[in-house]
């Protein structure tokens, strides 16, 4: 991402007072550079674009209310236009695809379970996919002599490592590149990650729940950063601080809310996001689960820097289809299911709706089409 946009992009998050114009403004400018990243993308691999049937795009979300105050709505904010992707690229754009799970009740987030689901679900072994990104989500998948993926339940468990990001930034470093740097060889406070553990309103919520940037972003980095400083604590020691208080509020969730310390001890345990290169955050994991079997999401075939690529493309042709996607059993709403994202037509919406209806098979509606209950992924030779 150009760094101008980043930079404008951090700005909006942490003022929190972004006026209409800058924030129409994002929207339009996301939308040509994530057009300008396809092109790209599409040069450097030898695809023609006409070849491109669809696009699904996350777009970058600023901001979600999964769980809003009494007499509000759940909302979010995505940037990043579909119609804009939609024009530059000639190629039809599934896009904002939170707000539509918003719009039946559920919180918008996690989006990926099925996904996951299909992708690591075990005859015989409990699955575990930690999601490591400036959010943590965790989701569990019973082995399928115990339901499989139609058991399998998610929730976002809380800090990762956007507040350690922010940390980062505020001692001067920049996160991207400084991760190697003596500024990891720190001392934890453990009375401020116990403090934080017992205190924290959203650790203690049960799941189903979502949260954002917004409480562990950059309010949560500076709250740590007093904490720590009133005890004498290093820059160093602040952020092993952090990372602790990471880890110990994923274990946390995952034994107060998962399925028991034995259960998770002989499971599979899989790993992605950039909190995978904090070598403290994974030691801690695999202390506290010692017979646990560790491992990357790269072993699905799928690398972990592309997992939400891959499901937002997945969820793009899921809508154009007309199917609605499977939720966890712990959503807030199971039912109604709902086809989730906004078109934008491109040059050949004609011939892809064609497509799909010939797929489906005319006349048969959504409810003729079986869910997806297997996901190949082939290598490329």
């Amino acid at each position: 991402m150009p760094s101008k946009i980043r930079t404008d992009i951090l700005a909006m998050l942490q003022e929190d007072a972004a006026p209409p114009s800058m924030l129409s403004q994002m929207d339009a400018e996301m939308g040509h550079t994530f057009a300008n990243a396809i092109h790209i993308f599409a040069q450097k691999h030898g695809i023609a674009i006409d070849d491109i049937d669809l696009i699904g795009s996350g777009g970058q979300l600023i901001t979600l209310t999964g769980t809003p105050p009494r007499g509000q709505h759940r909302s979010n904010m995505c940037l990043g236009e579909g119609a804009v992707i939609s024009a530059k690229t000639g190629v039809t754009t599934v896009s904002d695809y939170r707000t539509a799970e918003q719009a039946v009740g559920r919180q918008g987030a996690p989006l990926f379970a099925y996904l996951v689901g299909l992708l690591l679900h075990h005859p015989t072994r409990l699955q575990i996919c930690i999601t490591i990104g400036g959010i943590t989500t965790i989701c569990f998948i019973p082995p399928d002599n115990k339901g499989g993926i139609d058991a399998m339940y998610d929730w976002d468990t809380g800090p990762g490592t956007s507040m350690i990001d922010s940390a980062f930034r505020r001692f001067g470093y920049d996160p991207a590149t400084d991760q190697g740097t003596a500024v990891l060889d720190g001392k934890v406070c453990h009375e401020v990650v116990e403090q934080l553990l017992a205190s924290d309103e959203y650790l203690h919520t049960r799941p189903p729940k979502t949260t954002a940037r917004e409480i562990y972003g950059d309010a949560m980095a500076h709250r740590i950063i007093g904490l720590c400083g009133l005890r004498g604590y290093s820059r160093a020691d602040t952020i092993a601080t952090m990372a602790r208080f990471t880890s110990a509020s994923i274990i946390q969730q995952m034994l107060l809310y998962g399925p028991g310390r034995e259960a998770i001890n002989n499971a599979d345990i899989v790993l992605d996001g950039r909190g995978m290169s904090n070598k403290q955050i994974m030691t801690d994991l695999q202390n506290e689960f010692p017979n646990a079997s560790f491992g990357s999401f790269d072993k699905t075939g799928v690398p972990c820097n592309a997992k939400k690529a891959v499901g937002f493309a997945m969820q793009a042709m899921e809508a154009l289809l007309g199917r609605a996607l499977p939720v966890p059993t712990n959503a807030d709403v199971r039912r109604p299911n709902t086809i989730t994202g906004k078109l934008a037509p491109g040059v050949r919406w004609r011939e892809i709706i064609e497509k799909s209806v010939s797929f489906g098979g005319a006349g048969r509606g959504w409810e003729g089409l079986p869910e997806v209950r297997e996901l190949i992924v082939k290598q490329k030779a």
